[in-house]
């Protein structure tokens, strides 16, 4: 069995944000993820290691990471381990990208993507709505703002930031009743393997919780099939963009103006993730891309 040496990246996103720029991680930010991301160790095996521990064997050792970003694998180079094969930078830009999943269909019916001030302006401005306003990089909650009501000039500052960097995905601010998720995994072949459905718990804001299997008869079977149906074309999606390796796909039932509906796309995370052990049938040691 192949052994891994791993780097836990949790803040991939931030850098493929800044992809071509210097990204160096904040202090604050880097003490965050340590908390936040204690749930991810249970991705390494236990014949495996986190990069910076003990090394009594690295000829032994395959690089792999959270998501295999450019300080990733510069990271296993000045540790002289060869890293697992991996997408190019460029790719994981891409399929992060929240713009990758509104172009499969993801999202709510009135989802889009801006770039300019004039009409996102237009749009926050309609009274009959509360807007949520996503940055396209971003992880657990961050890169997000709630618009509803006059808009505060550190509102417009926050946008105004975001749209001259990279645009913004706007959509409706909506009540999730029911948030899910499933994982696959997408080899250099392109065969695929899908997991099984799960429920996840998030806070109001977007951080993530807890995770586990969904019971039976606990979503709708026409909700179960459109989720499968969409992990299935995300990663024909992932594979045809140049994509292979771990993914997830959420998704929730949600209410607005007294609808109940389903969104079977809400985003893509082309890597692993908190809960891919409990949603992934095998578990990442027994999982190889060399």
């Amino acid at each position: 069995m192949t052994r891994f040496a791993w780097i836990l990246n949790l803040d991939a996103e931030l850098e493929l944000a800044r992809l071509g720029f210097e990204y160096v991680p904040r202090t604050k930010l880097s003490a965050q993820l340590a908390e936040y991301g204690r749930a991810s160790r249970a991705l390494v095996g236990s014949e495996d290691i986190l990069l910076g521990e003990t090394l009594s064997n690295p000829e032994g050792l395959l690089g792999r990471a959270w998501c295999p970003t450019p300080r990733a694998v510069v990271a296993f180079a000045a540790a002289r381990i060869t890293p697992e094969p991996h997408p190019a930078s460029e790719v994981l830009r891409r399929v992060n990208h929240r713009m990758f999943a509104h172009q499969l269909g993801g999202g709510l019916p009135e989802q889009k993507y801006f770039t300019e001030r004039a009409p996102i302006e237009a749009l926050l401005r309609r009274a009959e709505r509360r807007w949520l306003v996503k940055r396209p990089l971003a992880f657990a909650g961050r890169g997000q703002m709630r618009f509803y009501g006059a808009i505060t000039k550190q509102q417009w500052s926050w946008l105004e930031l975001s749209l001259e960097r990279d645009g913004v995905i706007v959509e409706p601010l909506v009540t999730p009743k029911l948030e899910l998720s499933l994982h696959g995994f997408v080899w250099r072949s392109g065969r695929l393997e899908l997991g099984r459905i799960c429920v996840q718990e998030v806070s109001e804001r977007g951080v993530f919780r807890t995770l586990r299997l969904a019971h039976s008869g606990e979503l709708l079977e026409s909700d179960a099939r459109a989720l499968f149906a969409k992990g299935e074309q995300v990663a024909d999606a992932l594979f045809a963009a140049g994509y292979f390796g771990p993914f997830g796909i959420d998704a929730y039932r949600y209410e607005l103006d007294g609808e109940s509906a389903f969104c079977a796309l809400s985003e893509i995370n082309a890597r692993y993730t908190m809960g891919f052990v409990t949603g992934f049938p095998r578990h990442p040691s027994e999982l190889s891309l060399a």
